[in-house]
């Protein structure tokens, strides 16, 4: 191989890879798209059994926030072998 054929090959597989990456760009642009158009569309389908689901919990649509605390306190129970 001469150096021509050497610099050809390099030259065409750079045009290859930067057109397989562009490919791939395009490919993964057009299926988030669409991701995203089923994504809207199933999310506006269904807004009215999400609405039902959060009265039916009892969710207030006013926006409050009712604040508390809370403490978790699990029963223990402890056996002593010393206790007569």
């Amino acid at each position: 191989m001469n150096v021509l054929q050497r610099i050809a090959g390099i030259a065409i597989g750079l045009v290859l890879f930067v057109l397989a990456f562009i490919f791939a760009s395009v490919i993964l642009a057009v299926a988030g798209g669409i991701a995203l158009g089923v994504w809207a569309w199933l999310a506006w389908k269904t807004r009215g059994v999400r609405r039902e689901m959060a009265l039916r919990r009892g969710a207030r649509g006013d926006g409050s926030v009712i604040e508390g605390e809370y403490k978790v306190e699990r029963e223990t129970r402890r056996i002593d072998n010393d206790v007569q």
